[in-house]
Formats: C-alpha cells, structure tokens, sequence
C-alpha cells in the first residue's frame, strides 16, 4: 500500500508568495537608532556581516550600510584636576575583512568626532580596559559602567578603537557611535572572479551557503547563480544591508529572493537562483513574446490527472503596495522611504500593503519595480493548475520556474467545442514511483503579442527621483573639516600581552578516547570505525626474528571452528605456495626472500560459501634482507643472470656486500652432455657468518639446468642493478 501525501492546491498562491499574509505595520527594519545608548555586545550575541558596495548609476550615488557597532571592551579615566572624561571603545564592526573605512564616515551620535582606527583578525586599539574614575573634588563624579569587558580574540573580525574626550558634567559620553560603510565585507566576486566589497545577493548567498556547509560545492548550480548574479547587477537590484540575526537558511535565501526578483531553482538537484520573469540575452526584462520549452496535451494526461483552483477574487483586489526603502546620502545618516506602488485610478485610497525592503535596498527604482512585481501578479494572475502526466523526456529536461503550454481540449456540448489554453509557470515538481510526474503550475498571464503583462508592468514602473533633505541644517558638532575627510582609518591593533592564544580556548578530549583502531582513519565522514563491526585480524605466531627456513607458523584463533589458510607470496604479491586447511606451516628453503600471511576462516550461515575469512598480518621477507632466492624481485633487489653456455671457470664473480658466486666444474660451449655441474653462492649473512650453499646441480647444460639460472640479491638499504654479467 502506498499512502501519498500532496499539499493542497488552494495553498501554492501562499507558498510561492502571490498572496501574502496580512502584514503588521512596524517600524522598518533598515532604521538607526541615533540618540541612543551605546550597545554592548553580550557573549553569544552574532556577529553581524556588513555587505554592500557603493556605486553610482546614472548620476545617483546608491548604497552603502550605516552601522552601529556594539562595544566588547571599555576604557573610563577622569582628569583628577578638570574632571575631564576619556573614553575607550573597543567594537567589532563585521565578520570578515572591510576596506579601512573615511574619517568622514564614522560618528559618535551625529557628530563627527573622536579618534579611531581599525583593523582585522585582531583587537583594534593598545588600551586596557577598565575603570579608572577617581572623585574630584567640587565636581560631579562620572558614573560609568564598572564591568568593562575582558580582552579576547577577534578571529576573522573587523574591529575598530574609538577614543573621545568629554568636558566635565557632558553626558554624551555614553552615546552609541555609528559607521557608514560604503564597501562592507570582501569576498570572491562571481562575475568577474574578484576578492573585493560586492552588492550582490548572489555573493552573499554563496557565501553563507559554504560558510554554514549548509550545501556541497558540487551541489551549487554555479551556472545558474552566476546568471543571477547578472540579471541583479544589469537591473540594478543591490544588497547594501546588516545581516545580523540567526535565521534558517533556506527561509532566508527563499524572502530575499523576492526582493530582487529571482526565485531557488532546483536543477537535477543542483541548487541556484534564477529570475522570476523572463528576460533577454542583456540580462534586461523581456518585453516581447515569450517562449515555452513544453505543450501538454490531452496526449499527456492521465485519468483524473486535470486539477484547477482559481484565486478567490478577494485575494485579487486591487491595492496599494506600501514599499519601504532606505535613502542614503553621501555625508550623512540614512533615510527611510515609502514608495507607493498601484496602478493608475486602482486603489488610491487603499487597500494599503506594506513591504519593507529597507533592511537591503538603498535605489528607488528598485523599491518600486518590486512593489509592482507583487501588484501586477496579484492583478493578472487568476489561477493554478496541478496535472499528472505520463513519464516522457520531460523527466529531465524541466526544471522549476520553466513555462510550459498546456492546451486541452474541452467539450461542454456535442457542436460546443472550447480549449483550455494558457502558458503556466511550474512551481513544483513531484515524480511519483509509479512513474508518473505531477507538476503544479501558476498562471502566467500574456497579452495578445504573447508578451509578459507581470514583466511589462514591472519594466514600466519606475521612481519618482526625488532625494528627499535630511532636514539637519548644520554640522556645528563636528570637529573641523571632518565631514570631508575621506583619510582612511589607520590598520592599529593588536592582541594584548600575555593573552593566551585562540586555541587555547578550545576544549578537546584529553587521551585516546577517540582515537582510531591501528589501521583505521577517522577520514571521509568523520566517523571512527565502529569495533564491533570490524573484523578480527588474526595474527601469525612462532616466527624468528627475522623470520626464516624452518620456522613452524601458526594463526591465532579469532573463532570456533576455525581453519587456515597459508600463502607464500613475491614482492609483487604473485602467489607462489599455499597450503589450505592445515594448523601449522613450516617455512622452507625455496621461500628465502618471499612473504608470507595467512587467512583465518570462521563459519557463517549467512555467507554463501558458509565461511567468512579474515587475512592475518604479513611477515617477509623470509631469510632477512641478506637473502638470495629464486624468483624474479621487485625494486631494491639484484639479479644475477647467465645467458649462455660458458666456456671458462666462473669463479669468485664480484657482488656488492663480499657475496661470491661460481660454478664448478669447469665447462666449455660444445657438448657439454653428461658433465655433471654444480651452482653455488656464498654470502655472508647479518651475523658475520660466511655461508657456502649448492644452489642446484644436474648433468648436462640444457636451459633448464644451467643456460637461464637466475639468482638475486638484495642487500639492506640497496638500489636495484644487475651485479653479473
């Protein structure tokens, strides 16, 4: 019995956001607290990442993100004659490495003021914190915080000091200082490969993605995200935010992408961005027909495989989209704005929806095609469709956000023939076991020139270009000429002495609780091997040190029941000898200079050989290093070849390490039928024993006796050469 679970068609208008849930009216996000109190940074609170890049379209000067650092660590010391105050800030500004920021740039309340200096990787600043506040007499004491912060670390921050000075009674001394950031955190830019500040969204998604190891590298659609990446820069739908608060990533990457007029794609698994209305090969909207890559026909579908849900009306009345933006002067704290977004004679007195992009979106132009990307689809879109259809190419080559054509005949009456005729975005994708493929689909509405209504209205609409004032009219707090001073903050800073090193602050495991079995890896994924689904080795007994002729080996049993296997093996690992079934085994002398291991075999029922065998450890070579033996070596081994009939003595032949060897008697290359020869090697082993030893003997000189006789040496720690001839 299969049971299949689908989410109900009434609800994709929610899922993929044509209609949204009622909104609470708040204050925007993208807001500076000016007058304020200035923040610590509690343990545990998250590090903010400060994205965006200023640039300039056309002749407007967009982005850049106004900041306001929280402090970790503070310094309070008074004038024991004037009772002026000095105070030290230490702040961290963003994750990651920002270019040095302008004196103009940074305030303390509104005012340009006080000394700073910035770094990154470490502490900003050579102060100690602390309070230092001593009782005047005649004038009021400062009450500054006494808790000021204990030095740490500052791995992969951006850090700055900041130093002021305040005459006796100014209580502006605890007031929040603040930075305007026109290029946030550097990273490898995807469009053209370079490690700087960037606006794009699609830089920061890929950077949380990998930071937070939430995807493989080899499941990013790198194509698609740097497609993306384009159609946001080309249309000019930038970044410039603080992203400071935890959140699920999934859900996060799904609300940006709304505001920039992309959607996720899941491609073969491969997960990206692509844009949510159709565009042209410059990357600019598509304001001409559209194409399909599919048409379903009643060819397609299977029984009962047509399910339709229209929108209720209420859900398409028109509105007024309330869009939030934030205006960001050149010289001075950042502006919230509304656009209001509707089409003409629709809605003017309501309904209103707000939609704050305030946190990110620093362009009109963009605040404004995005609120009329939610009007117009509201508007025109009408309903879904859900069809199951039989398995075809299709499988593969539709992805989520195609257009498909469906076209269906429909028969209401015998001479009443109509069509079913519309172009569909698919939204879901589900391929069942049986086979079969279900796809959900929106509605893409076009006009009679087959060209998208959501994407004409959206290139249509654009900002009203108004640069509203600040509505300040002086700068009287600002010390001289700071509100021009574009000189970049100096790179000062360091840990403080006799501040233990960032791992120190690391617990680990004391011991080898963890550690891995000999043999083992704790590499790939991070597991150690599990003992009690690892086999036994059993181990070999009853060898010399080293191992040679004679030795009697046995196996460690690891099982009842259990019965060996030997095997005598070259360097190579060619099988030369095996005895099977057998307890015992005695090294012999054809073994000198070969391997040995076993295999131990256990019963098991569930094998289909009814056994299980585990291989021991290797020992070898046989004889020592000082061996000679009678197969072919492998590297660091000599070889000692005759080729021929020999027509001399071959006496005392020169070798390496005072190894002789010869042959006896005498013979000469004609008949050599019926002479009876002998091979011999001597050798000195590791003992200092001189050892004299018949190789093998026979009558006559055929080459199997004597033309081809091999013999090899391989001395500790030699290299490979043929010693003779």
């Amino acid at each position: 019995m299969n049971i299949e679970v689908r989410d109900p068609l009434s609800l994709l208008p929610y899922q993929n956001g044509m209609v949204v849930s009622p909104l609470e009216e708040g204050a925007a996000s993208g807001q500076s607290n000016l007058d304020t109190q200035q923040r610590a940074i509690v343990i545990g609170d998250v590090v903010p990442i400060v994205f965006g890049r200023r640039v300039t379209v056309g002749d407007i000067d967009i982005g850049g993100v106004f900041v306001s650092p929280g402090a970790t660590e503070g310094r309070y010391e008074n004038d024991g004659t004037t009772n002026e105050l000095t105070v030290n800030l230490e702040l961290v500004l963003s994750e990651g490495e920002l270019p040095a920021l302008e004196l103009r740039d940074v305030f303390q309340r509104a005012c340009r003021v006080g000394t700073w200096v910035q770094t990154y990787d470490q502490r900003a600043g050579s102060f100690t914190a602390g309070n230092f506040i001593t009782v005047v007499e005649g004038k009021e004491t400062w009450q500054c915080p006494y808790y000021c912060g204990t030095s740490g670390t500052y791995d992969n921050m951006t850090t700055l000091a900041y130093e002021n000075s305040h005459a006796d009674g100014d209580q502006t001394w605890s007031r929040q200082v603040h930075c305007f950031v026109r290029e946030g955190m550097q990273v490898t830019r995807i469009i053209d490969d370079t490690y700087g500040p960037s606006n794009n969204l699609i830089d920061l998604a890929l950077y949380l993605i990998r930071e937070s190891s939430r995807l493989p590298e080899d499941m990013l659609d790198l194509t698609a995200m740097e497609a993306a990446a384009n159609f946001t820069d080309t249309n000019g739908f930038f970044y410039n935010g603080i992203f400071n608060y935890s959140t699920n990533l999934e859900d996060w990457l799904q609300k940006m992408a709304k505001g920039f007029l992309l959607r996720l794609s899941d491609n073969n698994g491969k997960k990206g961005f692509r844009p949510a209305l159709p565009i042209n090969n410059d990357n600019t909207l598509k304001t001409t027909a559209v194409t399909w890559l599919f048409d379903f026909t009643e060819e397609h579908l299977l029984p009962d495989g047509f399910e339709i849900q229209y929108i209720p009306l209420a859900d398409r009345k028109p509105i007024t989209a309330e869009v939030l933006w934030r205006q960001q002067p050149d010289n001075d704290i950042g502006i919230i704005r509304t656009a209001l977004v509707g089409f003409s004679g629709e809605a003017t007195d309501g309904p209103f929806e707000q939609y704050d992009l305030s946190e990110f979106c620093t362009s009109e132009d963009h605040a404004v095609k995005i609120g009329m990307f939610y009007v117009a689809r509201r508007k025109y879109i009408t309903h879904m469709l859900r069809i199951r259809v039989k398995p075809d190419a299709y499988n593969t080559t539709l992805s989520l956000g195609d257009l498909v054509h469906v076209l269906l005949r429909r028969e209401t009456d015998v001479e009443q023939v109509s069509h079913h005729n519309y172009l569909y975005e698919i939204d879901r994708i589900n391929k069942t076991i049986s086979g079969a493929v279900e796809f959900d689909l929106t509605h893409f509405p076009i006009n009679e020139n087959g060209a998208s209504i959501v994407a004409l209205a959206v290139n249509a609409a654009t900002g009203a270009g108004y640069s509203l004032a600040t509505g300040r009219e002086d700068f009287e707090c600002d010390e001289a000429g700071r509100s021009e001073d574009t000189t970049p903050l100096a790179d000062v800073g360091g840990n403080l002495p006799g501040l233990p090193a960032s791992s120190n602050f690391i617990s680990t495991v004391i011991g080898d609780v963890l550690a891995s079995p000999e043999g083992e890896s704790n590499d790939g994924d991070g597991n150690p091997p599990d003992p009690f689904g690892t086999p036994p080795q059993p181990t070999i007994g009853g060898a010399s040190d080293p191992i040679t002729f004679g030795d009697e080996l046995t196996l460690g049993s690891i099982c009842e029941g259990m019965s060996n296997n030997w095997y005598v093996v070259d360097g190579s690992g060619n099988v030369l000898r095996t005895a099977s079934g057998v307890d015992a085994f005695t090294i012999a002398a054809q073994d000198a200079g070969r391997f040995v291991y076993a295999e131990g075999c256990c019963p098991d029922p569930g094998s289909t050989s009814g056994v299980t065998c585990n291989k021991s450890n290797t020992l070898g070579p046989i004889g020592g290093d000082d061996a000679f033996w009678g197969y072919r070596p492998g590297a660091g081994q000599y070889e000692i070849t005759w080729l021929g009939l020999y027509t001399a003595v071959i006496g005392a032949a020169a070798a390496p390490g005072g190894v002789a060897i010869y042959a006896s008697p005498s013979y000469d290359g004609g008949s050599c039928s019926g002479t009876s020869t002998t091979l011999w090697y001597s050798y000195t082993n590791t003992s200092g024993d001189v050892i004299n030893t018949q190789w093998r003997s026979g009558s006559g000189c055929s080459s199997s006796t004597m033309a081809f006789a091999k013999m090899y040496w391989r001395p500790t720690g030699g290299a490979a050469q043929q010693i003779y001839p």
